[in-house]
């Protein structure tokens, strides 16, 4: 069986596959670690960042685990997340379809959440549109069509793939990013998802602000209330 770094979000804090404490947390719901949860939220994690689900999207997975009436389990993407960028994100997307088809052959009944930060949204777009790092078609979604039902959300956040004018765009930013997917490569898709990206990102915006890239946090609340609409 493939190893998978399952994070088992209880009162104490996230734990990882290795027992490693990455952030506090005071209420939970989360599924037995061998159980089916009703969702299993997935998150590939930005640049650089060190394995798990990243500064971002460690607090959104809390708060969805808080939030929501339905039982969660979260999984971080295994992959490098590493500057050897189209290396990287091509082994995120076959790691992010593999979580997806090993959780999807043994619950049946599971809904999935995709989630990807910067790099790690490059990803989570790439598994779902069958497209790569640059935009150019590449064959069929990593994620077979035969799931594609069972993906309930999908959430973006500084993604350096962001095509400025889909439907799905959430914030202020209006132009297209450093490595832009084009019109339509997320329509399959454009009604669970929701792409977050500031004014002069550096990356979703291929602007010169860093700042602007790691200012996340403040749509939280909103992905939340998106994903628990998806669900029901």
């Amino acid at each position: 069986m493939r190893l998978r770094t399952v994070l088992t979000i209880a009162a104490t804090g996230v734990v990882g596959a290795a027992g490693l404490l990455v952030a506090p947390l005071t209420f939970a719901a989360q599924a037995p670690r061998n159980a089916c949860p009703d969702v299993e939220v997935i998150g590939a994690r930005g640049t650089t960042e060190r394995p798990g689900l990243g500064v971002l999207l460690t607090p959104l997975a809390q708060q969805l685990t808080r939030e929501l009436p339905q039982t969660v389990r979260s999984t971080a993407v295994d992959y490098p997340a590493s500057f050897n960028y189209t290396a990287s994100v091509r082994q995120g997307v076959t790691s992010i379809a593999a979580d997806v088809q090993q959780t999807a052959a043994a619950c049946a009944d599971t809904k999935f959440v995709l989630m990807g930060y910067s790099q790690g949204a490059n990803v989570v777009g790439d598994a779902l549109a069958g497209r790569s790092v640059r935009g150019r078609a590449a064959g069929q979604p990593a994620i077979p069509a035969a799931l594609s039902d069972r993906v309930a959300a999908v959430l973006l956040f500084g993604d350096p793939t962001f095509t400025a004018g889909e439907d799905f765009n959430v914030g202020n930013g209006t132009r297209n990013g450093v490595f832009p997917r084009g019109a339509g490569g997320l329509d399959a898709f454009a009604d669970r998802t929701q792409s977050f990206c500031n004014r002069n990102d550096r990356f979703c915006q291929g602007g010169t602000s860093l700042a602007a890239h790691l200012d996340y946090n403040k749509f939280l609340d909103d992905a939340t209330e998106f994903v628990a609409a998806r669900l029901g």
